[in-house]
């Protein structure tokens, strides 16, 4: 459990820092990099939340033993 909470934060951070960097963006070209990027880290964020949850919804016992 702990390693998806690190996960977690891991991917949280790295969206954090990208949302940051975003408005250094000068070009429009950057601008989309930087969108799909920050759409791409969102992504990776829900889905280790989403897999928190299951594993929480699975049981305690559950996630102990791996």
């Amino acid at each position: 459990m702990m390693r998806e909470m690190n996960s977690f934060v891991l991917a949280h951070d790295r969206y954090l820092a990208l949302n940051d960097a975003r408005r250094e963006c000068t070009t429009p070209v950057q601008r989309e990099f930087m969108h799909i990027k920050i759409l791409e880290a969102y992504l990776e964020v829900q889905c280790r939340a989403r897999h928190i949850a299951a594993l929480q919804y699975a049981g305690n016992d559950f996630v102990d033993q791996n």
